[in-house]
């Protein structure tokens, strides 16, 4: 169902009876990418929200504000405060994780834990934001010139998700099918606002967040193992699965194994 904050129209949706997880997916991506993952762990006792950020699946944004990481994290806030749910697991993929690590960092009272697969605390210097800033605009332009058709056959294609070339042809399928459904607008209107380099950075807050982090990344991507183990070490209390035979999206490479770990984390 709809949820309006502040002029934008959040689809959300709820499943289940329990202790409540929400998920947050990432770039082109939208509720649908945890489908096979919420099954699970709704059938282990979660009740699972899920919902489409701002410029993706059915979520209308308002264009009257400024959309930033900031804006966003004050919206899920409202969300959560609106379902009356007092703490939850927070749990985000790569942008979605970004999102949920920001949240955690702005609003540590709601997120009772925290579980993060394949994201970063953002940039650290802001040449490099900077830098990440004019490469996403870069792709915004490609998204409105191109077209949607044209910037996922380039996305799908990205050494990141070499992996997912792997998969059964009918995931590959989805997976496709979940990209295509966004709209050049949306997508442009996400990386300009949700970036990389446009969210503020985390990095120096890690050793303030006093609550139990699972960071979950593929084998096979490096550069995220390489900062998911540098994010282990500021972390008061965290866990680092580094899942083998997996890439970039752990949670669609290999769906049950991943619901399994979280809900092992979450319940215990």
């Amino acid at each position: 169902m709809y949820h309006t904050i502040d002029g934008t129209k959040y689809w959300v949706e709820i499943n289940g009876q329990g202790p409540p997880m929400m998920l947050l997916h990432g770039f082109t991506g939208s509720t649908r990418t945890w489908d096979d993952v919420a099954g699970v762990l709704i059938n282990k006792g979660l009740q699972v929200i899920t919902i489409d950020l701002p410029g993706h699946g059915k979520t209308i944004y308002n264009t009257d504000y400024r959309l930033s990481m900031e804006r966003v994290c004050h919206d899920l806030k409202y969300l959560i405060d609106k379902l009356n749910l007092s703490s939850l697991t927070l749990a985000g993929y790569s942008m979605g994780g970004r999102t949920a690590l920001s949240f955690a960092a702005l609003y540590p009272d709601y997120v009772a834990q925290l579980i993060l697969e394949s994201a970063s605390p953002g940039l650290e210097s802001s040449e490099d934001q900077q830098a990440r800033i004019s490469k996403d605009e870069r792709l915004a332009k490609k998204l409105e010139v191109e077209g949607i058709l044209s910037f996922v056959d380039f996305w799908e294609n990205l050494p990141l998700f070499d992996s997912q070339r792997r998969l059964p042809e009918k995931v590959k399928r989805k997976i496709r099918e979940e990209r295509l459904s966004q709209s050049a607008a949306g997508l442009a209107l996400s990386l300009r606002g949700m970036g990389t380099g446009a969210q503020p950075s985390w990095w120096e807050q890690l050793v303030h967040l006093e609550l139990p982090v699972q960071l979950i990344v593929g084998e096979w991507d490096k550069k995220f193992v390489s900062i998911n183990e540098r994010m282990k070490r500021k972390l008061s209390d965290s866990s680092l699965y580094v899942i083998r035979e997996a890439g970039h999206a752990v949670h669609v490479e290999q769906p049950e194994f991943f619901a399994e770990i979280v809900s092992e984390f979450v319940l215990e």
